[in-house]
Formats: structure tokens, C-alpha cells, sequence
């Protein structure tokens, strides 16, 4: 039997000020406050071709607003940046096991399980959330900027392309990014700067001049 937010535990719950993420009045200002839709491209990317063909990045953002509310306990808050890095993980793991799924599938002709968000369906996730936390005209214009976010992204050279979304959309420190692509920190650096100009240039003209980036470096 699934267990709503309003079956939860109340006891001891932090002051908005110290604890934002485990106050109900709080959540939804908070959510917002990430850039949702730069949290779609990230999804997106890790899904790839074959898992966006049976699910869609709002899927697994609604069942990630669920799992993180439900666990909101388990995170000490450190900040927007940690609780926003804290949300992508969950979203990871859930894109991981929609591939395990998916290989299971291949292997033993079984169906791909669906995550919570899509079998329960957009109204029940919401209703288990604080009110406010999303809306059907939110989502609508999250999917709208994340769609002029992707073509701006994919409009980059690749080395520019790959610093880009690790840093702004993921929140990947520079000393990793360039561990990982086996570059000199200078080196790494200077392609973020001139993937970053480049970025948020494309975007503006994809979204007005008033658009911002995704993020800060």
C-alpha cells in the first residue's frame, strides 16, 4: 500500500530557514527556484535515443519531486547547488534502472517497467506533493525552455558541448571535468568560457534577450 505525504511523520519538522526542503510551504518556491527545465536536458541526456522513445524527461522529474520529498529527511541541507545535485542523483538512478529494465527486456522479452510517475499519472504524483510544487502551465513551459536549451546545446562544437552540460546542467566541478576528459584544468576552463559565451548567446536567440543560462559556472 503506498503511503501519502499526508501519512508522513510531522513531528519535529525544521524551520523553513534552516531546513527549506523539509518545509511544505517551502517546496514548490524551491523547485522553481532550480531552473526545471535545465534538470529536463540533464535527464534527457542520460536517457538517450532508445529510453526517450519510452519515456520522457518529465516522467522521471515527477517521480524524482516524489522520491525527494518522500525522503527529504535523509539530505542535510547545504545549500541550492547541493540540494539541486541531490535531486539529479536520484533522477540518475531512476534513468539507470529504466536501462536495466530496458536490457531485461531485450534479453527475456519482458515489458519495460514504467516508473511510478507515468503508472500513477501526473494528477496522483502532484496530489502526494506540497501544493504548488507543479502545475500543468509550469511543466508546459519547463518542456518549452528545455527544448530551446537542447538545440542551443546541440548547436555547440562537441569538445565546447560535452564542458557545457557537465558544468552548467550537471554541476560538475572543473577539477573533475577535466579528470574526465583528460585535459589540463587551464584548458578545460578556457573551453567552458568560450562554450559558455557561445551557449547563452544561441539561447538568447532561441529565447528573447531576456532568457538566461542554465545555471553558473
Amino acid at each position: 500500500m503506498r503511503m501519502t505525504a499526508d501519512q508522513e511523520p510531522r513531528a519535529e519538522e525544521p524551520s523553513s530557514r534552516s531546513e527549506p526542503h523539509r518545509d511544505p510551504t517551502e517546496w514548490g518556491r524551491l523547485i522553481e527556484s532550480l531552473d526545471v527545465a535545465s534538470c529536463y536536458v540533464a535527464i534527457g541526456s542520460w536517457l538517450g535515443h532508445k529510453l526517450r522513445a519510452q519515456l520522457a524527461a518529465e516522467d522521471i522529474w515527477q517521480e524524482t519531486l516524489w522520491l525527494s520529498w518522500r525522503d527529504r529527511a535523509q539530505h542535510q541541507w547545504r545549500g541550492l547547488s547541493a540540494f539541486r545535485i541531490w535531486l539529479l542523483s536520484i533522477a540518475r538512478n531512476r534513468v539507470l534502472d529504466a536501462a536495466r529494465n530496458l536490457g531485461r527486456q531485450k534479453r527475456g522479452g519482458e515489458r519495460l517497467t514504467a516508473p511510478f510517475s507515468v503508472l500513477a499519472g501526473p494528477d496522483s504524483v502532484s496530489n502526494l506533493l506540497p501544493p504548488g510544487s507543479t502545475t500543468p502551465s509550469r511543466e508546459a513551459g519547463h518542456r518549452e525552455r528545455a527544448l530551446a536549451m537542447e538545440s542551443a546545446l546541440d548547436s555547440l562544437e562537441p569538445d565546447l558541448r560535452t564542458i557545457v552540460q557537465l558544468r552548467l546542467f550537471e554541476e560538475i566541478s572543473m577539477r573533475e571535468i577535466a579528470e574526465r576528459l583528460h585535459l589540463p584544468l587551464s584548458t578545460a576552463k578556457e573551453r567552458l568560457l568560450r562554450g559558455v559565451t557561445r551557449y547563452r548567446r544561441r539561447l538568447r536567440q532561441r529565447l528573447g534577450p531576456d532568457s538566461a543560462g542554465a545555471g553558473a559556472p
